[in-house]
């Protein structure tokens, strides 16, 4: 009785391969992933763009007529279909289940052996489901197939412009574009003179705005139908030289 208690005991802290194909038989045993594609088409557009431009310490707003080539953009959807379990998700419960079934049988012979030893040697009697749950896992790392591909769909295309630039030309900002700051500390907005051009004070105003929240975000924002820019704390803060006092946390600290 003690032995088979001792059994089962062991078969609770292990069996990792047998729950794995149990999750597999309560699946659906099919998965779906979604690849956007581009391919470019040759054309191009020019559309006016509004920007946050650093220099060392100063930050100004550049109003620019950007080309960027346009791009055909879909969506593939692939279903996948598992051929008879989790393809390689075996493997886990073969490393787990010899390096502690293992040790434990290992320790407990070589304890129970000895002279005087306490330890009683029905304790590797424990060790039997590690055992099993290890062949049965390595059998079946050997006998599930890769996920075979059942459907592909394709998207409806669709134009977008491409991430690179290339070409930018000047422009005057125009008369509603605006600095937008939005922090735990404070929220404004500031108007953009024709030239991007904003004033020490101004500056000034917006670091000290989001340098001093740990949540904030400064907006270059754009009319109607141009593209602007939108920057999260440290995304703006670390972009400043020197760095502004209370932006040290947007710096990776060296781990030790």
């Amino acid at each position: 009785m003690r032995r088979l208690l001792l059994v089962l005991a062991a078969m609770g802290a292990s069996g990792c391969g047998f729950l794995i194909d149990g999750a597999y038989l309560l699946s659906s045993k099919q998965y779906t992933t979604s690849t956007e594609q581009r391919r470019p088409t040759g054309e191009s557009e020019s559309r006016p763009e509004v920007r946050f431009v650093f220099e060392g310490p100063r930050v100004r707003v550049a109003c620019e007529n950007v080309t960027r080539g346009i791009d055909r953009v879909w969506n593939v959807d692939k279903t996948y279909e598992y051929q008879g379990g989790y393809h390689r998700a075996h493997l886990l419960p073969v490393i787990l289940d010899g390096v502690i079934g293992g040790i434990m049988g290992v320790a407990i012979a070589v304890k129970c052996n000895e002279p005087g030893s306490s330890i009683n040697c029905n304790l590797l009697y424990g060790t039997i489901p590690f055992g099993v749950d290890f062949t049965y896992s390595f059998i079946r790392l050997f006998t599930t197939e890769p996920a075979k591909l059942v459907n592909k769909q394709y998207g409806t295309p669709r134009a977008d412009p491409h991430a690179e630039p290339i070409g930018r030309a000047f422009a005057a900002c125009p008369a509603e574009a605006r600095v937008q700051v939005s922090s735990t500390r404070d929220t404004f907005e500031l108007e953009v003179p024709p030239n991007g051009e904003l004033t020490l004070e101004q500056q000034q105003r917006i670091v000290t705005a989001v340098a001093q929240s740990q949540q904030a975000r400064v907006i270059a924002a754009a009319p109607a139908g141009q593209r602007g820019e939108t920057l999260q704390r440290c995304e703006f803060l670390k972009q400043l030289t020197p760095l502004p006092m209370g932006a040290g946390n947007c710096i990776p600290q060296p781990t030790r």
